[in-house]
């Protein structure tokens, strides 16, 4: 299967602006424009993948060269979190809204109803992509599911390797949810982008765990202050707090020293 080509992907970004944090170019576009988007990368019969982008990522992408890398070759790289869509105002930036993967997999479900688009979902502990596929059918009647897998917690063999990209071959998939946190699902998309013939893949963790009732979601209100993120480090025990604190605390950082550098720079112009 062919992937997207270089020329491919500087049009689609060339259609809006992109916003560099730390060295991570993020993606700046609106939800409605993005379903449209989304949508031409299934036409488009190459391999995309979409990653989104919040303060944990972003920071891993700042120290590690391979996660740096990943994204750089991502077709779109969304901003999810509050850091990745106020931070860039300090820099004269400024994005036309947060984009979390648990929205945008809800919206383009929804989107994709019409043209009837078929959907896989990969990742998630045991019977949560079933729960998933399940909860989403009855918010979103019409929705077509041809498939979920939930992976085994360590390295497939080769055998189970092509099992897996016959399993979402034959079921015709077009959209390939990826499930398996941030920074393995990225990398598992990089890793398997061309090698499993499937348009579209999105990596958007915790919202298979949202959507499925595993774990509660922020209420809406909360989500639509921008507090999720509070929500999230509250409710997701101690592991998540800490990463929480060291990720955001590593953007403030990265950001300052933009601002600093900027007005060094224009001082002594």
């Amino acid at each position: 299967m062919r992937t997207v080509s270089d020329e491919t992907l500087k049009n689609i970004h060339s259609q809006w602006g992109r916003v560099r944090i730390g060295g991570v170019e993020v993606d700046g576009i609106s939800l409605t424009l993005l379903m449209q988007r989304l949508d031409e990368m299934v036409e488009s019969g190459g391999g995309h993948y979409v990653c989104f982008c919040d303060a944990h990522l972003c920071g891993r992408a700042t120290q590690e060269p391979e996660i740096y890398d990943i994204l750089g070759k991502a077709s779109l790289v969304l901003p999810d979190g509050v850091s990745l869509t106020l931070g860039p105002r300090f820099l004269g930036y400024e994005l036309p809204e947060r984009l979390p993967g648990p929205l945008v997999m809800i919206e383009y479900c929804k989107y994709g109803v019409s043209k009837g688009r078929k959907h896989f979902f990969y990742g998630g502990d045991n019977g949560v992509p079933e729960r998933l596929s399940q909860s989403l059918k009855e918010k979103i009647p019409g929705l077509n599911v041809v498939g979920t897998f939930s992976p085994p917690f360590r390295p497939l063999t080769d055998v189970e390797v092509n099992n897996v990209k016959r399993m979402i071959e034959e079921s015709g998939a077009e959209v390939l949810w990826v499930g398996l946190g941030a920074p393995k699902q990225e990398q598992w998309m990089a890793e398997h982008l061309g090698k499993i013939r499937v348009p579209l893949m999105l990596g958007v963790g915790a919202a298979f765990d949202f959507h499925s009732g595993n774990r509660k979601w922020a209420p809406l209100w909360i989500r639509k202050i921008g507090m999720e993120w509070i929500y999230r480090m509250v409710t997701g025990g101690k592991r998540v707090f800490l990463r929480n604190i060291k990720s955001d605390t590593l953007i403030i950082w990265i950001l300052l020293k933009e601002v600093i550098s900027r007005r060094l720079f224009n001082k002594h112009k």
